[in-house]
């Protein structure tokens, strides 16, 4: 069909989307070209922020004869960092593999969770069309997805690599799980392929077991829909998993538990020891998710490190009366035949369970925590969508491209402070100056072009906030050495070994400073 200049903007809008959803492969490359024009800029720029410590001063990725290594002790071990508990060995591995090809090229790292982000996109388009949403709304669903300011903090940022690459492998076991409800005599491989993603996906980070509850989530969903018509696979197949998860669960606890506590944190204070006062917490904070969804103007990572034990604050009531209203009619709908609010209710809540403070974690919340969740708040706005007249989709439709060109905009803008180190930590101080690492990678980027005067005032400050950190007085200390200031550099190596014995980088530092003050 072939329109003509008269026809209005909305058909030939919709015109070209058809033409655009009529192949897989048109889809996959739109999409390709929606992420290179937003997040292009971010292929410019350099490492920044914890990226030292994963990347460049972790010896782990140096060699792909370490590949051992990275899969029996902690992320950041490599960087002589031994009481955290985070075991992201995939990530690494990855790592590895760009460093052997491409050094340290910031460009090729960046690119990985680009691809990455391109890849879950795609996923989601066919998961969506799979679960009964039209082709059009599962591709401005996941346009949405991929172009959202909310989840820069995942795919701008290298070392938050390992949301979208779980995440790839939580969409593929799904759509895997899916063709369980089809009389496939084919069961048992898809089984067995559905059970090698799961697996592969828990040495991406341990949130690949939401995948599990999410498959709990596609059975009622469908049940609902009346589309089972044999639950004995797919339950099958969810047990089969879950035995999978409880092999990898008891390896993880008591071979690869780096700090003999649970959870990814070894701070002991009231939130970490009580579990009331987390979920208490995670009640107060969760409008938090819905305000950084609706207006991601104000990005940072940093977030404040406050507990709440209270239910009667007006925040905490609010999110209360969405809980309770969201579950009641969740259910209602599902027994009523319209399981689509429970499906993406319960998605949103459920991804957000392994940071909900069920177990402690290293913060109370953070933007990158929302590239799961908000998928499932995406697939119920596309069932919305799919239930308006054809008048008000072509409303949406151009209002939606308008606010695509907006957040890719917005998303060049953080590209430009997540690819610029000085940038990056100014922002962050914008809204937080009681940050010690925030100051101390500050500093470090000064100490980096030959500027330790302005260098050294940052150590101290983060030194102020939160002597808890070996590597501020360890690169206080080599800015000390530079100004042959060598006694004082002394001192704070000490400091440095005095907060982490095992701080390889001090303790070969002060050995070397050592030889060359003895007469």
């Amino acid at each position: 069909m072939i329109y003509s200049k008269r026809e209005s903007m909305p058909d030939f809008i919709n015109y070209k989307i058809q033409k655009i959803i009529s192949k897989n492969s048109f889809v996959f490359l739109v999409f390709v070209c929606a992420v290179l024009f937003a997040y292009g800029n971010i292929l410019f720029g350099d490492f920044v922020f914890d990226d030292n410590i994963f990347i460049e001063n972790n010896a782990q990725i140096r060699s792909p004869s370490n590949v051992e290594e990275i899969y029996s002790s902690s992320t950041t071990a490599g960087s002589g960092l031994l009481n955290d508990n985070f075991y992201r060995p995939n990530q690494q591995l990855i790592y590895t593999l760009l460093y052997t090809f491409f050094g340290f090229s910031p460009s090729f790292f960046h690119l990985a969770p680009l691809l990455f982000h391109i890849f879950n996109g795609f996923l989601i388009f066919l998961l969506f069309s799979r679960l009964g949403i039209s082709r059009r709304a599962s591709f401005l669903g996941s346009l949405l997805f991929l172009l959202h300011p909310i989840l820069t903090q995942a795919v701008s940022y290298i070392s938050g690599l390992s949301e979208p690459l779980v995440v790839s492998t939580i969409l593929g076991a799904l759509l895997i799980f899916l063709k369980t409800f089809e009389s496939d005599e084919k069961f048992y491989k898809w089984l067995l392929l559905g059970a090698l993603v799961f697996f592969i996906g828990l040495f991406s980070k341990e949130s690949q077991v939401v995948s599990l509850g999410l498959m709990g989530l596609v059975l009622i969903f469908k049940w609902s829909r009346q589309e089972v018509e044999d639950f004995f696979k797919p339950i099958l197949f969810i047990l089969f998993l879950s035995a999978i998860f409880s092999f990898f669960l008891y390896i993880r606890i008591n071979f690869l538990n780096f700090t003999g506590v649970m959870g990814l944190t070894g701070d002991i204070n009231p939130y970490t020891e009580n579990i009331w006062l987390r979920i208490s917490t995670f009640v107060h904070i969760l409008p938090e998710y819905f305000k950084m969804i609706l207006f991601p103007l104000h990005l940072h990572y940093e977030r404040p490190y406050i507990f709440y034990d209270s239910y009667t604050e007006t925040q905490s009531i609010f999110s209360l009366i969405f809980l309770i209203f969201g579950f009641l009619a969740s259910i209602f709908l599902v027994f009523k035949k319209r399981p689509e609010l429970f499906f993406g209710f319960f998605w949103f809540l459920g991804a957000l369970l392994p940071v909900s403070g069920v177990i402690p974690v290293n913060s109370i919340y953070l933007e990158h925590w929302l590239y799961m969740p908000i998928i499932g708040m995406i697939f119920f706005l596309c069932y919305i969508f799919d239930n308006l007249g054809e008048k008000s989709k072509n409303i949406i439709i151009i209002f939606l491209f308008f606010i695509f060109l907006l957040f890719s905009f917005r998303i060049m803008a953080r590209n430009a402070e997540w690819g610029d180190p000085v940038r990056f930590y100014k922002n962050e101080i914008r809204y937080t100056k009681n940050s010690a690492r925030i100051y101390n990678n500050l500093a470090m980027e000064l100490a980096d072009r030959n500027d330790c005067v302005s260098a050294i005032p940052n150590y101290e400050m983060a030194i102020a906030v939160n002597d808890a950190y070996p590597q501020t007085h360890h690169n206080l200390a080599r800015c000390l050495q530079v100004m042959g200031m060598q006694k004082e550099a002394e001192r704070e190596y000490m400091e440095a070994l005095r907060i982490e014995p095992n701080f390889r980088y001090s303790l070969e530092a002060l050995k070397n400073l050592r030889s060359i003050l003895e007469p």
